[in-house]
């Protein structure tokens, strides 16, 4: 099967006038139609400027230092060698994206109407009318109940569950080949995150949408996605399908991070909380293994970094654990932290 979207070795680094700092390194991602794949981590983990970077529109101060975004439109592009102009015409018709903030990614100076239809202004010929009466058929596909009322709302008149509707809509006008969702239930109560999580499968079903969806919530991963990338640090840790994930975790961070999950019926487990911090974007470079400082099986060859290893079929982690030339039982390869 053909990818939608394809990220090879993608770097992006901070340039200060002193130094450059590695954020995300060497990160790959492959998207094929009407997957839903997932990237679950902590905050400051490196998802939302992976996002941003495929967009093109990662600030100033950051650069891809390093890699390709390859997306198939009518033909194959690489998404970090376009122009802002060429990229404009990508952006919002073949890849759309719903944005982390739904409270502020819509203007608060123009009518819903106005906002919905502006990628249709830019990417079709389709005259007024019939941008509004597409606009109104996209409202009630989200779910909106008075579509007519709220094409003429400013944002402010819209609660966060309708705004963050407007949103899908407006990523989804133009059936777009892929939808990156950063998010998407952010500051929503559970009965609208549910109904968005459903909206979303259900678009893609009919568009043929594939999907990237950015979370830090496990629990969206298992009810949206077929495939997940776990990562820490600016570094994808462990990539696989989702059941694999929870059933066979392989990278310690991935089991601190499931082990941190009470279930309702769990009432004798204390809450579980990963000890220490993640490691901040100017430490990277003197760190091998960027875990080992919080993981329980460090040794002392994390202080070299690990390449990503296969685990079995196409489940991969990148951890000195699965590599077959280290031997635990080995006097250099001693674990230094506690067992």
């Amino acid at each position: 099967m053909s990818s939608v979207l394809d990220i090879k070795n993608l770097s992006i680094d901070f340039a200060s006038k002193k130094k450059t700092y590695n954020i995300v390194k060497e990160f790959n991602l492959r998207i094929d139609k009407r997957m839903k794949y997932g990237i679950v981590g902590e905050s400051g983990s490196g998802k939302s400027l992976t996002s941003l970077a495929i967009m093109n529109l990662l600030p100033e101060v950051l650069n891809i230092s390093e890699g390709s975004i390859t997306m198939q439109t009518k033909e194959k592009i690489d998404l970090t060698k376009l122009s802002p102009k060429e990229m404009r015409k990508v952006r919002g018709k073949d890849i759309a994206m719903i944005f982390q903030e739904p409270m502020t990614a819509l203007d608060p100076l123009y009518t819903i109407e106005h906002q919905l239809v502006e990628v249709l202004r830019i990417h079709t010929k389709s005259s007024k009318k019939e941008m509004s009466d597409l606009g109104l058929e996209m409202l009630k596909k989200v779910g909106i109940s008075r579509p007519a009322e709220t094409l003429k709302s400013y944002p402010h008149q819209l609660s966060g569950g309708m705004r963050q509707r407007v949103m899908i809509a407006m990523a989804l006008i133009c059936k777009p080949k892929l939808l990156i969702a950063d998010e998407p239930t952010t500051a929503l109560d559970v009965t609208i995150q549910a109904q968005i999580l459903d909206l979303m499968n259900d678009l893609s079903e009919e568009h043929d949408t594939s999907i990237l969806l950015i979370t830090h919530d496990l629990g969206v991963i298992a009810e949206t996605c077929d495939r997940v990338a776990v990562m820490y640090a600016g570094q994808i840790v462990e990539e696989t399908t989702v059941k694999q994930l929870f059933t066979n975790p392989s990278h310690p961070y991935t089991k601190g991070l499931l082990e941190s999950i009470k279930s309702l019926g769990d009432k004798e487990r204390d809450l579980y909380s990963i000890p220490g911090n993640v490691p901040t974007p100017f430490n990277y470079q003197e760190m091998g293994c960027r875990f080992a400082s919080r993981c329980p099986h460090a040794m002392s060859i994390c202080k070299t970094e690990p390449a990503m290893y296969q685990i079995e079929g196409d489940h991969k982690s990148k951890c000195w654990l699965h590599a077959e030339e280290v031997n635990l039982n080995d006097e250099q390869y001693l674990r230094v932290g506690s067992q």
